[in-house]
């Protein structure tokens, strides 16, 4: 069976990769805390309920976070370490950093690159489909979550599934392909739950670097963007259901979506990123 796919454009120097967060490239590289990751946030939730923008006592802090202020003070000396807290300017009080702004999503409107990248994969792919890129997020009280960054589809149906709003990340091919490659420290939920899959789904997205997930009459594939071993998108494809039945067809999608991932990130590793085509 023979697909006509449009031609993809070509590389260019459109893309600028993100920073990534520093408690995200801290985890992934393997640099703990002295203490487990949960209580560390903690004390980061305690600072902003007690006032983002001040600085605090550590016994406040400590008490907020229902801690020893022996505990709380090794705890906020690692976050020091790793750039999201500083001691503020009395004695004994700390405050958040600038760095901690990136435990926040990003409520702006998406750039440029990341709507191109969406916007040619969307024309890539055809009208009937809709292509989102969202971005992890972990968030003191709140856990790991995914920010719709932009979204590109025609019909109103496939936007609201694109958009794949779930509160639970095992609930969409987007919250599963994060969990996947999000450090476990941070795969967890509002009440510091952890977000696992199960062994079997988990290998399958590793290995293919697809998830896929199927509601009635719509399906979903989704796929990772990697800076180095860091998660820092997610790019998904939605559309009816009876598209994505044919292997074959199917196949073409996930082939168009990991290489749109890899032009995400610089046309060097667009080859090196795509097993199908490292195998073809």
């Amino acid at each position: 069976m023979s697909i006509d796919v449009p031609p993809r454009p070509s590389p260019s120097a459109y893309w600028s990769p993100p920073s990534v967060p520093p408690v995200l490239a801290a985890v992934g590289e393997g640099r703990q805390p002295p203490q487990s990751a949960g209580r560390g946030f903690r004390v980061l939730h305690a600072l902003l309920r007690l006032g983002a923008e001040g600085e605090h006592q550590l016994a406040d802090i400590a008490r907020t976070a229902g801690l020893q202020p022996s505990h709380a003070s090794k705890l906020l000396k690692a976050a020091a370490q790793e750039r999201l807290v500083e001691s503020g300017a009395r004695r004994g009080t700390y405050r958040l950093t600038r760095d901690a702004q990136a435990l926040a999503p990003d409520t702006g409107p998406a750039p440029a690159a990341v709507h191109r990248i969406v916007a040619d994969l969307q024309q890539e792919t055809g009208l009937a489909l809709a292509v989102s890129w969202h971005e992890p997020h972990f968030r003191p009280g709140h856990g790991l979550n995914l920010t719709l960054v932009d979204l590109a589809g025609p019909h109103p149906r496939l936007r609201a599934a694109a958009a794949q709003r779930q509160t639970d990340l095992r609930a969409s091919a987007a919250g599963r392909t994060a969990l996947t490659y999000a450090p476990a420290e941070l795969a967890v939920s509002a009440e510091g739950r952890p977000l696992t899959l199960t062994p079997a789904v988990r290998d399958t997205i590793r290995s293919t670097r697809i998830a896929l997930r199927r509601c009635p009459g719509l399906c979903t594939l989704a796929t990772p963007v990697l800076l180095g071993q860091h998660l820092i998108a997610v790019l998904s494809l939605t559309g009816p259901d009876p598209l994505f039945q044919d292997p074959l067809q199917a196949q073409e999608f996930a082939v168009l979506l990991r290489r749109a991932a890899a032009r995400a990130t610089g046309p060097r590793t667009a080859a090196a990123s795509d097993p199908v085509r490292r195998t073809a």
